[in-house]
């Protein structure tokens, strides 16, 4: 990503997630570029949606054997933790609980695929128009090029999660994590996470 796409990356993040900014009273934008690093940093390929220049949409995704693009994501990282210790955040160790709870693939999945959908999101103004489906089946597409024959979706409560039955993945695994997307589900203590699969065949 280009650092203007990078900005208007950070942008939809926070539009869209808390992202552990409640929990660790953290203030501006610090966690959406954090988490953005976090993406970047897994992600071999990224596929990106745009209207007049203005990133509407991009989607991702990881490959658990990659030996590929060890100098930008070694950086993508260093940059990460470079965020961590920024002033900004009053309570780090509660923003990686935060990170650490939506990391509830049972062990044994973790190898049950070859890869995993890094992020999919979509501007909230610009949905109902198809480009969330568009994204992923692109990335679809770029992973099973990569080799990749399996991938993985984590997806919960707070998100649209049936569109991925929707786009012909299946669901393989139910679980209930501590809620963290305050303003998507309210005050809940408990939300439902899933796990979709999608054979690239």
């Amino acid at each position: 990503m280009k650092c203007k796409e990078m900005t208007q990356a950070v942008n939809l993040l926070y539009n869209e997630w808390n992202l552990g900014k409640k929990e660790s009273g953290a203030s501006g934008n610090i966690c959406a570029w954090i988490y953005l690093m976090e993406i970047l940093e897994e992600s071999e390929k990224i596929v990106t949606y745009k209207e007049n220049n203005k990133l509407i949409g991009f989607c991702g995704y990881s490959k658990n054997t990659s030996k590929r693009y060890k100098i930008r994501k070694k950086f993508y990282h260093f940059f990460k933790q470079i965020l961590y210790k920024s002033r900004k955040i009053k309570n780090v160790k509660a923003l990686k609980h935060y990170y650490e709870n939506y990391s509830y693939s049972p062990k044994e999945l973790e190898n049950n695929c070859d890869g995993e959908i890094s992020i999919l999101i979509v501007d909230k103004n610009y949905r109902g128009k198809n480009i969330g489906k568009k994204l992923l089946l692109e990335t679809f597409k770029k992973a099973k090029q990569d080799g990749l024959k399996k991938i993985q979706i984590l997806s919960d409560e707070s998100c649209n999660y049936k569109f991925y039955e929707n786009c012909g993945c299946t669901k393989i695994y139910e679980t209930l994590i501590e809620n963290e997307e305050y303003g998507n589900l309210g005050n809940i203590q408990k939300e439902k996470a899933y796990i979709y699969e999608k054979n690239l065949k």
